[in-house]
């Protein structure tokens, strides 16, 4: 029977809860009337920061499990939660001055995003497969919509039905993964199905298929080689800030849980399947470079950048399985943080220039900005050499520790096809440096005015550099994370 004090571990996620549904309450009460953005953006930030002070108080103490094990708050459950939280705020700051939701649905952007995010939380705390596969359905119900409150008619529609046909597939598959891992151990608590791993992995293939199984679901929500086709579609046709969002907390989360799994050693008891793994690494981030070189469309861009970015922090969940090396998991941590605050902030900077749905999305449409707006061009060349991974940015440190620690542990190889993919990543991000600084205005291009995006471009950027220049006070409290989980 649950107590009152398991149920205080439940108050982050109930606190986004209810303030989630303040502002859509609000304007149900006032007749369907939209009440001021203003009002609802403080409302949605307040709900916030209180949920990230119930999180922040819940890790002062020790790790705790609670509801007869489906729930672990952990520190890495801490650390993951807050990057969420800022993920979360930094989108509705984005949702606040972007074109699709134009004032008409911003409540409704305000409730689908936040209730987004309890999925989210939920998932990072889970250890019990049955309650991740609850978080995975309310994040992905949440974006569902979110994709489709777009204002662009065609696309956005066109994304968020391809986004529910192959996300509930996937998480169909994963349910499945599930339903067989429990067939073979009995269980579905994590801990349970970690204490038999290593022998069923030799002696089941019902076991291992299962594994492979939810691997697929996971690998579809990060989009991992093969997994990968929705990607670059979904991220054109969704609301900018909803594309941000996705390629964030959607990454954060899945790849944390990843990392759980991993750090169980319930990946590694199968030789091959580790092979696997470390090809499916390989073949997402040479794809993803290799066809980002060919994008036009800036989100389209961003898209396949996430794609081989995926490939890149599978080198560290793969290191962390097979080794347990507190080292690899904690570089993994840090790099999904780095990677989560370049990307908003790239993502920022689309926001402010798309005036129109559709518009000002071509790469070419930059041509000229970097001398006509410098402090958006000088943010946008931050984010672009910190996701090539060029120092002293974040992205240069975060890559740096994902392939010393696969170094380390004898991964050679895998390290290498790493670096040389950041090198070939190079071209593509310098060519948008290219179009800021050395090619003129094909037509006069005026970013959207408002305090919001440009908030969250100068506070990512900062966030960027300090991770470049001073990463230790992000990358110790990862690392404390990680040893306490091992």
């Amino acid at each position: 029977m649950p107590t009152l004090a398991e149920s205080f571990f439940l108050l982050p996620m109930t606190i986004l809860a209810i303030f989630s549904c303040i502002p859509i309450t609000i304007k149900v009460m006032r007749g369907n009337y939209e009440p001021s953005n203003q009002q609802t953006l403080m409302i949605s930030v307040f709900g916030i920061i209180l949920s990230g002070a119930a999180v922040i108080l819940q890790g002062q103490g020790a790790s705790q499990t609670v509801f007869s094990g489906a729930l672990i708050f952990d520190k890495m459950a801490i650390y993951s939660d807050i990057g969420i939280l800022i993920i979360s705020g930094f989108t509705l700051f984005l949702s606040y001055s972007g074109v699709n939701s134009k004032g008409e649905s911003f409540a409704e952007h305000v409730f689908l995003i936040l209730m987004s995010a309890v999925g989210m939380l939920t998932m990072t705390s889970a250890g019990d497969l049955i309650v991740s596969f609850v978080g995975l359905e309310i994040m992905s119900v949440a974006l569902y919509v979110l994709i489709g409150l777009g204002h662009e008619q065609q696309l956005s529609k066109e994304a968020a039905f391809k986004y529910f046909i192959l996300g509930s597939f996937a998480s169909a598959i994963f349910l499945y993964g599930v339903a067989l891992l429990f067939g073979t151990t009995g269980s579905t608590a994590l801990s349970t199905i970690a204490t038999q791993a290593v022998v069923l992995s030799a002696t089941s293939r019902l076991f291992t298929l299962g594994i492979v199984l939810l691997i697929a679901g996971i690998g579809f929500k990060v989009s991992l080689f093969p997994f990968h086709a929705w990607t670059p579609d979904v991220y054109q046709g969704a609301p900018t800030s909803i594309s941000a969002f996705m390629a964030t907390g959607v990454k954060l989360v899945m790849f944390t849980l990843l990392l759980r799994l991993a750090s169980l050693h319930i990946l590694s008891g199968n030789g091959s399947l580790i092979v696997v793994l470390q090809v499916l690494a390989v073949l997402t981030m040479t794809f993803g470079n290799i066809t980002a070189i060919m994008q036009d469309n800036i989100k389209r861009l961003l898209a396949y950048s996430s794609i081989a970015h995926a490939g890149y922090i599978m080198v560290g969940i793969i290191v962390t399985a097979t080794t347990r090396n507190s080292d690899a998991g904690a570089a993994t941590l840090f790099y999904l943080l780095v990677y989560s605050v370049m990307n908003i902030g790239a993502f920022a900077v689309v926001n402010v220039f798309e005036k129109a749905e559709r518009g000002n999305l071509s790469v070419s449409d930059y041509g000229g900005l970097g001398f006509a707006y410098p402090m958006l061009g000088v943010a946008f060349s931050t984010f672009m050499l910190s996701l090539a991974g060029i120092p002293p940015t974040g992205g240069f440190i975060g890559k740096f520790y994902i392939f010393a620690a696969a170094i380390k542990d004898g991964y050679i190889a895998l390290a290498i096809f790493g670096v040389i993919n950041s090198l070939l990543s190079v071209y593509y991000y310098l060519r948008v440096l290219i179009y800021l600084y050395m090619k003129e205005q094909e037509y006069e291009v005026c970013p959207t005015k408002g305090f919001s995006s440009r908030f969250v471009i100068v506070a990512t950027m900062a966030l960027i550099l300090i991770m470049g220049i001073a990463s230790t006070p992000f990358y110790e409290p990862a690392m404390k994370s990680v040893m306490a989980l091992f």
